[in-house]
C-alpha cells in the first residue's frame, strides 16, 4: 500500500494554528502579570494615602489648638482643617487678637524630633503641617516628622535656606499628592479663577515668632529656572529677582512691588509634565513675637491693587473737602509714617493660559548641591523622575543679582 505524503499547506496551517496559540498564551500570561502589579500598586499606594492622613491627623490632633468655629471649612477632610478638641480660646478674645485662633506646641514636637522647624497653616485650615529641615533636600522625601518612612514624605526647607525663616527668598518643598494632601491642593490656584481670593494668606509659626504671608504670585514655571535660588539675610537683590522671576506673567492681577528688604516664602511643588514646576509666592506682612506679644509689618513693599489706589483717590477727595471746610482750624500733628501697604490682588486670579491643569499631578522637590537631588513622586504615579541640568548662577549674570542657585532635579 502506498502511504500518501502529507500535504504542505496543511502543515503550514497546522504550524500558523500552533503560534497563534502560543502567542495568544503569552499575551494571557502578560496582560494577568500587568493587572495583577496594577491591583498590588494601587493598593500600595491607597495604603499610603490612609497612613498619610493618620500620621497628619494625628500631628493636628495632638499639637494643634483651635478656637471654637476656627478653620472650618465645609466639605473639607476632618484632622487637617477642623478645630482641635484641645483647651480652645474665647471667640472675644480671638477677635482682638487674630493670633490666638491657632495654637502649635513645638515644644512638644521638637521631643520627638529637632529638626522640626516650624509649621506651615493655611488661614483657610486646608494646609496644616509641620516644616522640617536636615540641611539637605533627600532625608523628608520618603520620611514624615517621626523620622519613619512614609512615600508622601514631609513638608521642608531647602537644605540651603536658614532654618529660621530669615533668609530674604526661601524655598518649602512638598509632595503634590493625587489625594490632595500635602501640597496637593496647590493645584486649585490656577484651576478654579475664585480660589486664590478666599485663600490669600498663610502662616509660619516657630517657637519664637509667628510669621504671616499673603500671597502675591502663584505661576507654572521651567524646572530649571532660576527660581529655584536662596538669597540669604545678608544679601541684596531680592527686588531685582521677585521683578525677573516672580512677577513676570504672573497669574495673580496685583501690582505687587517686592523691596529687597522683604522675606518671600515659596512653595513649590509639581505638575505631570516633568519639564515644568508649580509655584505660590508669598511675601511676609507681618511677624508676632510669641514671646512678648508684640506684632511688627514687616514688608516694606508698597505694593496694592488698582482697586485700592482706587479707593485711596476717592479718600484723599474726601479728605480735601474737608480740610477746604476747615481751613480756619489750626490742623492737628499727625504722625507722617504712612502704614506699610500690604501686598493686594484683585479677586479673581488669572490662569495660566499656555497650561492646562491635569488630571493627577505628581510632585516636585528641588535639591541643594553637593547632593545630588531626588526625585519627589507619588508612588502610585508611572512617571519616571527626570534630572535637569545645574543651573547657571545668577549671580554670575548681573553682579547686583547674590542668589545661590540650587540645582533642580525632578
Amino acid at each position: 500500500m502506498e502511504l500518501k505524503k502529507p500535504d504542505k499547506i496543511n502543515v503550514v496551517r497546522k504550524m500558523g494554528r500552533e503560534l497563534y496559540r502560543l502567542i495568544l498564551f503569552v499575551f494571557l500570561v502578560l496582560g494577568g502579570a500587568l493587572a495583577i502589579f496594577a491591583s498590588v500598586e494601587l493598593l500600595i499606594g491607597t495604603i499610603g494615602y490612609i497612613r498619610t492622613r493618620q500620621v497628619y491627623d494625628d500631628a493636628n490632633d495632638r499639637f494643634v489648638s483651635f478656637r471654637a468655629g476656627s478653620g472650618d471649612t465645609e466639605g473639607t477632610e476632618p484632622g487637617l482643617d477642623s478645630p482641635s478638641s484641645n483647651e480652645a480660646v474665647s471667640e472675644n478674645e480671638a477677635e482682638e487678637d487674630p493670633y490666638l485662633d491657632i495654637e502649635v506646641d513645638l515644644k512638644a514636637l521638637k521631643e520627638i524630633n529637632d529638626e522640626v522647624v516650624g509649621w506651615l497653616y493655611f488661614e483657610d485650615g486646608l494646609i496644616s503641617y509641620p516644616v522640617l529641615f536636615s540641611g539637605d533636600n533627600d532625608k523628608y522625601l520618603k520620611r514624615n516628622y517621626k523620622e519613619e518612612y512614609l512615600a508622601s514624605g514631609s513638608i521642608f526647607l531647602e537644605g540651603q535656606s536658614a532654618r529660621d525663616f530669615s533668609d530674604h527668598y526661601t524655598l518649602l518643598y512638598g509632595h503634590n499628592m493625587r489625594d490632595l494632601t500635602m501640597f496637593g491642593k496647590l493645584r486649585y490656584y490656577r484651576s478654579d479663577k475664585n480660589y486664590y481670593k478666599d485663600h490669600e494668606y498663610f502662616r509660619i509659626i516657630t517657637e519664637d515668632h509667628v510669621y504671616r504671608y499673603r500671597v502675591f504670585s502663584f505661576k507654572q514655571i521651567s524646572s530649571d529656572s532660576d527660581v529655584f535660588s536662596v538669597i540669604d539675610k545678608d544679601s541684596d537683590g531680592l527686588k531685582e529677582f521677585a521683578d525677573k522671576y516672580l512677577l513676570t506673567n504672573n497669574n495673580v492681577a496685583t501690582e505687587a512691588k517686592i523691596n529687597d528688604s522683604d522675606h518671600v516664602l515659596a512653595l513649590s511643588t509639581c505638575v505631570n509634565d516633568y519639564a515644568y514646576r508649580f509655584i505660590v509666592c508669598g511675601v511676609r506682612i507681618e511677624t508676632r513675637d510669641t514671646a512678648t506679644g508684640g506684632s511688627s509689618s514687616d514688608s516694606d513693599s508698597d505694593s496694592r491693587s488698582v482697586s485700592e489706589d482706587e479707593a485711596e483717590e476717592d479718600d484723599d477727595d474726601e479728605t480735601e473737602d474737608r480740610d477746604s471746610d476747615s481751613s480756619d482750624e489750626e490742623p492737628e500733628d499727625e504722625d507722617e509714617d504712612e502704614p506699610v501697604s500690604v501686598n493686594e490682588a484683585t479677586p479673581e486670579a488669572v490662569p495660566d493660559p499656555a497650561v492646562s491643569l491635569p488630571a493627577e499631578e505628581v510632585n516636585p522637590l528641588i535639591q541643594t548641591p553637593p547632593v545630588q537631588n531626588p526625585a519627589i513622586q507619588d508612588p502610585t504615579l508611572q512617571n519616571p523622575s527626570v534630572q535637569d541640568p545645574s543651573i547657571p548662577n545668577p549671580a554670575q549674570e548681573s553682579p547686583e543679582n547674590s542668589a545661590t542657585v540650587v540645582d533642580v532635579d525632578i
